[in-house]
């Protein structure tokens, strides 16, 4: 059984992830359009039973081939994602699915659920405590990744005469030896440095109501 999971994992991956999505969609369809909140509650077992399937999976498959690949990259990343900002984004999701719902049934939207809008440096710490998450997960995903591949040389990564180029090559080979992680870690590391820039900028153009 394990041999015939490991030969399709690309199709188990997938098939863990359609239940995920489907889950989510009964999830909401059962909470708020037919009002069984008690009931809505046994999907999230689902949800939490298609991450462990993931880890499972990653698991499996390293074992069996001794090497970390785009595979375990991917499940990582996914995992990092559900744990961090998956929450807050399903937080969003919920509260717009309950609101349209209720507008779709032809209810009146429930005064509590009205979102304060932030703005100014209360919407630039909203967003600098978001990048700090950002930060920590991709600090996070560098320690696990130093545990299937060595780091580079500082020298070879930081050597370089111009700024521009340091940062060109790491974005191009990262922090690991390994192609694979060091491709998906410099890449990342673009994404975060586009994420502070944003992030920044907030603070010097404050977002007006």
């Amino acid at each position: 059984m394990i041999e015939l999971i490991l030969q399709y994992k690309w199709l188990f991956l997938i098939l863990g992830e359609i239940i995920f999505w489907v889950s989510l969609a009964g999830f909401f369809i059962v909470r708020y359009a037919f009002g069984l909140e008690k009931l809505s509650k046994y999907f999230i077992f689902i949800w939490l039973f298609s991450d462990a399937w993931l880890l499972l999976l990653g698991i499996m498959d390293y074992r069996n081939t001794g090497t970390f690949d785009t595979f375990q990259v991917i499940i990582v990343i996914f995992l990092l994602y559900a744990l961090t900002f998956g929450r807050n984004d399903m937080r969003k999701l919920d509260r717009w699915m309950k609101r349209n719902i209720r507008k779709w049934k032809g209810e009146p939207p429930i005064e509590e659920e009205k979102e304060e809008k932030l703005y100014g440096l209360a919407y630039a710490a909203k967003q600098g405590k978001e990048f700090a998450l950002h930060a920590l997960m991709y600090a996070v995903a560098l320690v696990i990744f130093s545990f299937f591949s060595d780091f580079q040389s500082p020298v070879e990564v930081l050597g370089m005469n111009d700024f521009g180029d340091t940062l060109g090559n790491i974005i191009e080979k990262g922090w690991f030896a390994d192609p694979i992680i060091g491709k998906v870690t410099g890449i990342w590391m673009l994404v975060l440095i586009i994420d502070a820039v944003i992030t920044l900028s907030y603070f010097i153009f404050p977002k007006k109501a």
